[in-house]
């Protein structure tokens, strides 16, 4: 079977805006809010997003780490690696054919929901990156010639939910264990709705990666216990993945010339542990096991702030393990602060703060800053707004927060509230500039301004990571350079509690 010309049984793949290396620095990918009004595309691939590398028959040499995990389950249930590959996006015509029955689209934010509801009424110049990027590829010639059934599955998959896009199957929860069988059921023709809704899988049934991952992503286990309101109800199912199984996919990454790794869990403390009882010595074990295989740099996806302040030396010990200060300059984790109200917090958030109380989230969230410091973490932290039931006071105690966390350096993402399913707060609608107070406008401004504080500092860290040469470092910082006038008079009309525009 020439698979280049009659193309694969199933194709897995995503747009330019998932598919790219970030140059090591996956918070480069937030660019892709962006329209291109703002950031023109020719500057966006090439300081920003530049692609994945591919391979002679059109493989994608990385991909997200769910992509993976969908093909290494597609393998396992008998698919063969003639009939399986995961595609690069500008390399379709080695992978869709008239023989291609399915295409598995994985995406995080497929019409720019998540990381700013709204964005063309915001900030008024049109389209972010990533709708643009995901629209032109479901409407790629090879996928309207051969009419291959596209299922679009990740993160980001609910947007399409209730839209009226030219997408067949809009995938929700966990792919290893259902999405086979769907494939299957695909081929025979049988009928299937057309949201589909993904069973948990146990986490020692999580597979081995038979590809390396982006940003070298490793998951090492799923789920979360504190069930936020907001938060996404597949998720909270906690479940953790055996060592041996993690240390597979970080030497499947650093075999596959990888130089870092990012270990991937809601709340990667919590390892091996049963709800809030910390299991310290698995956790340890974990972070010196990997280090034993020498990847150049160890960092971590999310930790929950109260886990951490339940044990503020744990944080210090996995330091030593990994050798921060000596091996590397720091580490860096994904933060929910999402508030400063502690009434929100009882409203949407009653078990955030456990073991502690509700009542001491600013109190808990203003020592593991200055824990952070000590040690040399970076905290990229996300604010919740527009949260139901947010009063003006509410958003007041957040910006006294975030004003009381200026001096320590980190990043402070401002995110409107936006459902992320049907079940998700009762299925509440979304928040918008419509809907925002003088506060929320003062807030994002006071987010912005520090972020602006430590933007110097955060480009020296982050080159350790990055894989860019110099003349693009060079045009990142000049584009730092340059956007800081416009940024700052955002800052002072948002400041005034006045929308950006």
């Amino acid at each position: 079977m020439n698979c280049d010309v009659a193309g694969r049984r199933i194709v897995l793949t995503s747009d330019e805006t998932m598919m790219s290396t970030y140059h090591g620095g996956v918070l480069l990918g937030f660019v892709s809010i962006l329209p291109s009004a703002v950031m023109p595309s020719a500057i966006f691939k090439g300081l920003f997003a530049p692609p994945v590398p591919a391979g002679p028959d059109g493989q994608a040499i990385l991909a997200p780490c769910g992509m993976r995990k969908v093909e290494a389950s597609l393998l396992e249930a008998g698919f063969s690696r003639e009939e399986v590959m995961v595609a690069h996006p500008a390399h379709l015509e080695k992978a869709i054919g008239p023989k291609t029955e399915v295409l598995g689209i994985t995406h995080d934010d497929p019409l720019g929901k998540i990381a700013l509801r709204e964005i063309e009424e915001i900030i008024g110049r049109g389209a972010p990156h990533n709708r643009t990027s995901f629209l032109s590829l479901i409407d790629h010639p090879l996928i309207r010639k051969h009419r291959p059934r596209v299922v679009v599955g990740g993160n980001g998959a609910w947007e399409l939910v209730d839209e009226d896009v030219d997408v067949d199957y809009v995938y929700l929860g966990e792919g290893e264990a259902d999405f086979p069988d769907i494939c299957r059921r695909i081929s025979r023709g049988e009928d299937i709705p057309r949201v589909i809704h993904g069973s948990s899988v146990p986490g020692d049934e999580i597979p081995v990666n038979r590809g390396a991952t982006i940003a070298g992503i490793v998951e090492i286990g799923r789920g979360c216990w504190r069930g936020c309101s907001f938060c996404s109800p597949s998720m909270r199912t906690l479940r953790h993945r055996p060592i041996e199984r993690i240390l597979d996919d970080v030497q499947v990454n650093l075999e596959s010339g990888a130089r870092d790794v990012l270990l991937h869990s809601e709340d990667v403390f919590t390892y091996g542990s049963r709800g809030m009882n910390l299991d310290r010595r698995r956790l340890l074990e974990l972070f010196s096991r990997v280090k034993e295989l020498s990847p150049a740099t160890i960092d971590v996806s999310h930790l929950s702030l109260a886990t951490v302040h339940e044990e503020m030396d744990l944080l210090g010990e996995v330091s030593e393990i990994v050798g921060v200060g000596v091996d590397q300059g720091y580490m860096s984790a994904w933060i929910g602060v999402e508030t400063g109200s502690c009434r929100i917090l009882d409203m949407h958030m009653p078990r955030k703060a456990l073991p502690s109380t509700s009542d001491r989230w600013p109190e808990i969230v203003r020592d593991c800053y200055g824990l952070f410091h000590d040690e040399s973490w970076l905290p990229v932290a996300s604010l919740v707004l527009g949260l139901p039931g947010e009063e003006a006071e509410d958003v007041v105690r957040t910006i006294d927060l975030v004003e009381s966390l200026m001096d320590y350096t980190g990043l402070m993402l401002p995110l409107f509230f936006s459902p992320m399913s049907e079940t998700c707060l009762g299925a509440a609608s979304g928040f918008g500039r419509d809907k925002a107070l003088p506060e929320h406008w003062e807030l994002v401004g006071t987010c912005l301004e520090y972020n602006l504080r430590h933007l110097k500092r955060l480009h020296s860290l982050y080159r350790e990571r990055m894989t860019a040469g110099p003349a693009i470092q060079m045009g990142l910082s000049a584009i730092s350079h340059l956007s800081r006038p416009l940024l700052s008079k955002y800052l002072k009309r948002m400041k005034r509690g006045e929308p950006p525009n």
